[in-house]
């Protein structure tokens, strides 16, 4: 393919004649406001929107006996998630939950890394891919963490000390 990395996907592999559904990959209809996979699930499968948007949310413990769902952030058409089932076996981080009807694609990590190692000319451009959505998502969590930890500071008058 010669697809530049900047527009290579996991959608644009959908299409490609030998990643076949079925075999490497299967579509899922979910209707609205239903759990796609709970934080703290072990994972296997790496999803991308092919209509519809979820809500990505984590949980906040309140204190022992209280807790509650805080938004991460709200994926649409195209976005994909899930991707660190790729690299490691940890669970899940966050819950995703659909907004809308969706209908997604489920791809198999293992079966998408030998189907990689076969076709090594697709792995560069989809990893380059991959770390421009990882990365940005990674700031965006660091301002955050930044900004309430600030906030707690100045809540209990620590800010003064600095």
């Amino acid at each position: 393919m010669s697809e530049s990395p900047a527009t290579y996907s996991l959608k644009s592999l959908l299409e490609h004649p030998d990643f076949v559904e079925g075999e490497y990959w299967y579509k899922q209809d979910y209707d609205a406001n239903t759990i796609v996979f709970l934080e703290g699930d072990k994972g296997k499968n790496i999803y991308v929107i092919l209509n519809g948007s979820v809500s990505v949310c984590t949980r906040v413990e309140l204190s022992e006996n209280q807790q509650m769902l805080s938004g991460l952030c709200e994926l649409f058409d195209g976005d994909e998630f899930a991707h660190s089932c790729f690299f490691d076996d940890e669970p899940h981080s966050a819950t995703v939950k659909t907004v809308s009807p969706c209908q997604l694609a489920i791809i198999d990590a293992i079966k998408l890394k030998q189907f990689l190692d076969s076709n090594p000319e697709l792995g560069y451009p989809l990893l380059t891919h991959w770390i421009g959505i990882i990365l940005p998502r990674i700031r965006q969590g660091n301002k955050r963490l930044s900004s309430l930890f600030s906030w707690g500071l100045k809540a209990h008058d620590i800010d003064s000390l600095f």
